[in-house]
């Protein structure tokens, strides 16, 4: 470095110690997943220090591999030892990989070839003894199998990196702006693989939802249909008198319509995430469907459970879709009955607030904890059942409602303290 700033280096020189610098900047910015690689996304940014070293030696490499880490760290606020970490990784394997190389200075094709691959060689080697030395460290375990594991892993993405490494500095030593044209491939190659790796994480994504949702749904109607089953056949099989046939006709059909609500749920969110739901969204009387969700509600409610409607006289009506109001209405009010295993008061709340009709159902149940309200609305998204004394369910319920608050132009929220109680809350516009 004191050499450098002593003696600098002709303008044509920092000129391509600055090109170089950029390229490896902005490719360790935007590192690329790799799929097979799991030690995180993979910077392309040796190519550039790589280069550097070979074309004009380790003290510029060294300048490079030091610029840019501190450089993205610092814009990325990385703690401060980290920043030292990874700096001095890239300086040690920037300089090793100008001292590998520097035998291998003349100008014809196998000696720069020769020269490139062991540069890229040697940066690649610091690194991984860098990694497999500090995640052995933290995690105990043998330096030599971590050393291994990640060298098996990385091999295909580091031989990649280093044949474009060689045609960038074969192309670099004809001519500095023929180089620019491997630009283009690499742009297209890493945007190709960042798009990849995004569709399979979501593919990915969808096939663990798809497993869940299935193991979820069969485990829900289980319940009902054993329940059925049974009562079916205690019907069938044996004489009973009158009140114990009442009580098991009564399970039956109480069931069927949890079976019912079970499937009427699924469609519901596969047409909402299809966009193929409809909606007819007109003046209705939001008190008048929230009075008639808790006298429905009244007659099934559990042993030390009621519900109550509150609303105000004279209050307008709102611009919704009627059976949309009403469904958001029952699930939040059987979600406050089913969540509620002590039992309690429950309330549902028909309100004015600024230009919209708020509706509220608040219950005393067990509540959920403040890192999984912001989660509650997702599809499939359920609270531990450790937390919800084994109360489960589809995860569908508030994810509807969410979806059919938002497309009737109105916004939900949730407001609860674990151990005592939640009040879900939505606004939608007056008529």
């Amino acid at each position: 470095m004191a050499d450098l700033i002593a003696d600098p280096p002709p303008p044509s020189v920092l000129a391509g110690v600055a090109a170089l610098l950029l390229a490896a900047t902005v490719a360790e910015a935007f590192p690329l997943p790799v799929e097979g690689v799991n030690v995180g996304a993979t910077s392309l940014a040796i190519v550039s220090i790589v280069a550097t070293a070979v074309i004009y030696g380790w003290a510029e490499a060294a300048v490079v591999g030091f610029l840019t880490m501190a450089l993205v760290e610092l814009a990325r606020r990385r703690p401060f030892i980290r920043v030292v970490f990874n700096t001095g990784l890239y300086v040690s394997a920037a300089i090793l990989a100008g001292l590998a190389a520097a035998p291998f200075h003349d100008d014809d094709l196998a000696s720069i070839v020769l020269g490139a691959c062991l540069g890229a060689a040697a940066f690649y080697l610091v690194d991984m003894l860098f990694l497999s030395a500090v995640v052995a460290r933290t995690r105990r375990t043998s330096f030599l199998s971590a050393l291994g594991r990640y060298l098996y892993s990385t091999m295909l993405p580091f031989l990649v990196m280093a044949s474009v490494t060689v045609t960038l500095i074969v192309l670099w030593e004809r001519s500095p702006f023929i180089s620019i044209v491997v630009l283009g491939p690499l742009i297209t190659v890493a945007l190709h693989e960042r798009w990849l790796h995004r569709a399979l994480e979501r593919l990915r994504e969808f096939d663990r939802l798809k497993d869940e949702f299935i193991a979820v749904i069969s485990h829900e109607l289980r319940t009902p249909l054993t329940s059925v089953y049974g009562a079916a056949l205690t019907l069938q099989k044996r004489d009973v008198d009158k009140d114990v046939q009442d009580a098991l006709l009564g399970i039956v059909s109480d069931e069927a319509g949890r079976l019912a609500r079970l499937l009427d749920d699924a469609l519901s969110a596969s047409r909402l995430h299809a966009d193929r739901e409809t909606f007819e969204i007109q003046a209705v009387d939001g008190e008048a469907i929230a009075r008639a969700v808790v006298e429905a509600a009244r007659p099934r409610l559990p042993e030390g459970i009621d519900v109550e409607l509150v609303s105000l006289n004279g209050l307008r009506p709102v611009a919704a879709d009627h059976d949309k109001l009403r469904q958001v209405l029952v699930n939040l009010t059987e979600n406050a009955i089913k969540y509620s295993p002590d039992g309690g008061h429950i309330e549902v709340r028909v309100d004015r607030a600024d230009e919209a009709m708020r509706f509220s159902v608040r219950d005393q149940g067990i509540g959920i904890a403040p890192e999984e309200q912001a989660r509650i609305f997702e599809r499939f998204h359920r609270l531990d059942p450790n937390m919800t004394r084994g109360v489960g369910g589809t995860g569908l319920g508030l994810y509807i409602c969410r979806e059919l608050v938002q497309r009737m132009g109105g916004r939900i929220w949730v407001t609860s303290r674990e151990g005592s109680g939640s009040t879900f809350s939505f606004d939608l516009p007056l008529a």
